[in-house]
């Protein structure tokens, strides 16, 4: 996956903030230029003028930008007014942005593990791959990037659909990827021999898969599970200790009805660990 033109989403929280420590491992992935985006929410009363707090965020935005002009990439802002997912999502597609790279706390979040709304409903309609950033809080109780590498170690769940298949076709254009896990779900089974057999196909599919990844260097487990397969997927993450999900989603675009698949909408809200979703249908 090359990231050469990625809209950052900035609400300027903590989490937001945090953000720009991702620059460089997106710089190994062909990042060229940055779009800060702020949208003002103009449902919510301001003592000042809309232009007062217009001109106040391009201010802070254009601080960002240069420091990212200082290590050499193009940085642009963007400051809008509207509903904040509706808005991002409309500045990627325009820009045919490679990536929207977003963090997971909200100001009105009160633990880690959950989506602010405006990623939440950022990741139900747009059609541009969501790289969403999650945070833990250190012994001073700041917020820090869970993973920095985040590409070294991926998860990357497999149910045999098309949409995997444009996963891993993400994945094979990827750089400094040390080690995969491959893993797929059974959610059904009448009896215990059909779910054996079941994993059984499983486990040969991902082998075969995992054999094309092994050939490039890239060191490749595969696994199973039978049960739900959001919590088995982010429960593997964390008990492998990996720096990154990366899965499909099936978001019906901007102009459609709002609905995400249940699997990559669980797995987003509630995994610990960052999560890369790569749209599958406009």
């Amino acid at each position: 996956m090359l990231a050469k033109k990625v809209v950052i989403a900035v609400d300027f929280s903590p989490a937001s903030s945090n953000l720009l420590n991702c620059i460089d491992e997106l710089v190994d992935k062909g990042l060229e230029e940055v779009i800060l985006v702020h949208v003002i929410d103009l449902r919510i009363g301001e003592e000042r003028s809309i232009v007062a707090v217009q001109q106040e965020t391009e201010t802070r935005l254009q601080e960002m930008a240069e420091k990212l002009k200082k290590e050499g990439i193009k940085a642009r802002v963007n400051v809008l007014g509207g509903f904040a997912a509706s808005e991002i999502a409309h500045v990627a597609e325009k820009e045919q942005a490679s990536l929207i790279l977003i963090g997971s706390i909200g100001k009105s979040i009160l633990k880690e593990i959950f989506l602010g709304s405006t990623t939440f409903d950022l990741i139900r309609m747009t059609t541009t791959p969501v790289l969403i950033e999650k945070y833990r809080k250190d012994e001073a109780d700041h917020l820090r990037n869970v993973c920095i590498s985040k590409f070294e170690k991926i998860v990357v769940p497999i149910d045999f659909s098309r949409c995997s298949q444009l996963v891993l076709d993400e994945i094979r254009q990827m750089k400094n990827i040390r080690e995969m896990i491959l893993l797929s779900v059974a959610e059904h089974g009448e009896t215990r021999e059909e779910v054996e057999r079941i994993l059984e196909d499983y486990r040969t599919r991902l082998e075969a898969i995992a054999d094309e990844f092994r050939e490039k260097g890239i060191e490749v487990s595969v696994k199973t599970g039978v049960g739900l397969p959001s919590k088995i997927i982010t429960t593997t993450a964390e008990e492998e200790q990996a720096t990154l999900i990366v899965m499909a989603t099936r978001g019906a675009g901007l102009l459609k009805s709002l609905l995400l698949g249940s699997t990559s909408d669980a797995v987003s809200r509630h995994s610990k660990r960052p999560v890369l979703l790569i749209p599958c249908g406009k």
